[in-house]
């Protein structure tokens, strides 16, 4: 693979200045991003500064809880309450205000609700406010701030997508969404890369992009339709610059006991070949053989069966022993059955992490990654129809300058 170099082929980018200026009074009005934060039988709730607002699902106000507490929940009824209902919110006094809900402190408000003997946390808050954490969540606080405002733009892209005003829930905040791990989450560097990209979302033919993205893809990003069903105009496969990744390449061995925990069927596997793959060489289709017969499965598959970091991956048998220690675990049956050689982390397709990484090491732009990562695409402030008034756009404010 080339090393990273000071000139990169960009795909068509786009940014469009904000046409209109929000006023102060409006700025506020951001979307209202619902994050699911916990579902359990008990969830413990603390004030982190000062009293929170306990309100019913209607809002009427039912109290001030200025303590820890441990709520349950009985049926469709939360326990714990000075009455037994199904939904409140619990929101701090100010607006710089937070609260703890098990080992992590949020901003915003928070709705708990029971269904079913289960405790559903939601997370309400600006979507602004949000970015702070993700962006941290997600990438290291310490990489350059045009990698971070790379993720912020992405991550804003990504919730906006999601995002739907009579939802009761827009998105969880793992990594089946993206991770959203509370104010421990912010740095200086986090918020500086939200503020000076605010609003800056990622548009195609005027329609917010899915804007998948990874950690890093062992040098070649995926076409999204050798991935997933649909072939999307901009999510192409595109060089990768993610050489300084950890797990640009990598080896797992695999011994027999867990070659058969993952493929009962055929009682493990002697070895595992590749039927079909992508272009840049992932794996679509394997045969697995074993003991007990043979086994197709798809590449998603094979990576949840082993646990891989990618389906960009090979396995060949193990090398002879050639010292004595070497000897003495095959002995012992501590000799790999099958060894792992792969490359990347993640799905592959759309924006590497590691690669935006490198690029921005090298003082590219974050809208001229963007570029590379992402096809065809605009960036411009989002301004959705519901929240334009005869005052102009509600939200969001022109991005402030860097």
């Amino acid at each position: 693979m080339a090393p990273l170099r000071h000139t990169f082929a960009l795909a068509a980018l786009v940014v469009v200045p904000p046409l209109l200026s929000a006023g102060p009074a409006l700025a506020g009005r951001e979307p209202q991003l619902r994050v699911l934060l916990a579902e359990d039988d008990a969830l413990r709730v603390v004030p982190a500064d000062g009293p929170l607002l306990l309100r019913s699902a209607s809002g009427e106000l039912l109290g001030r809880v200025e303590q820890g507490m441990t709520l349950r929940a009985d049926d469709d009824r939360i326990v714990g309450l000075p009455q037994p209902l199904a939904e409140v919110w619990l929101e701090p006094q100010g607006p710089e205000g937070s609260f703890w809900l098990q080992q992590r402190r949020y901003a915003g408000s928070l709705r708990l609700r029971a269904r079913g003997g289960r405790l559903q946390a939601v997370n309400r808050l600006g979507v602004e406010r949000y970015l702070a954490s993700v962006v941290g969540s997600e990438m290291p606080a310490r990489w350059p701030l045009e990698a971070l405002r790379v993720q912020a733009v992405a991550a804003r892209t990504y919730a906006l997508r999601l995002w739907r005003p009579e939802a009761d829930v827009d998105l969880g905040s793992t990594v089946s969404h993206q991770v959203y791990r509370g104010l421990e989450a912010e740095t200086e560097s986090t918020r500086a890369a939200v503020a000076t990209t605010r609003s800056l979302v990622l548009t195609h033919r005027g329609q917010l992009i899915d804007s998948v993205f990874f950690s890093s893809s062992g040098g070649m990003t995926e076409n999204s339709g050798e991935v997933w069903p649909r072939q999307l105009p901009y999510l192409r496969s595109v060089v990768d610059y993610d050489q300084d990744s950890p797990v640009y390449r990598w080896t797992v061995a695999f011994d027999e006991g867990q070659l058969q925990s993952a493929f009962p069927e055929t009682g493990g596997a002697s070895s595992i070949e590749p039927i079909s793959q992508t272009s840049t060489g992932r794996l679509r289709q394997v045969l697995v053989r074993g003991p007990g017969g043979e086994l197709n499965l798809s590449g998603g598959q094979l990576r949840q069966r082993l646990g891989l970091r990618s389906s960009f991956v090979r396995f060949r048998p193990p090398e002879d022993p050639d010292t004595v220690l070497e000897r003495l675990g095959s002995w012992l049956g501590l000799r790999p059955a099958l060894v792992a050689e792969g490359r990347g982390y993640g799905h592959g397709v759309g924006l590497s992490q590691w690669g935006t990484y490198g690029m921005a090491l090298k003082g590219v732009s974050f809208d001229r990654i963007l570029a590379h990562y992402y096809s065809n695409v605009a960036v411009q402030p989002y301004r959705p129809l519901a929240l334009v008034t005869a005052a102009g756009p509600a939200w969001p404010q022109p991005p402030p300058p860097p």
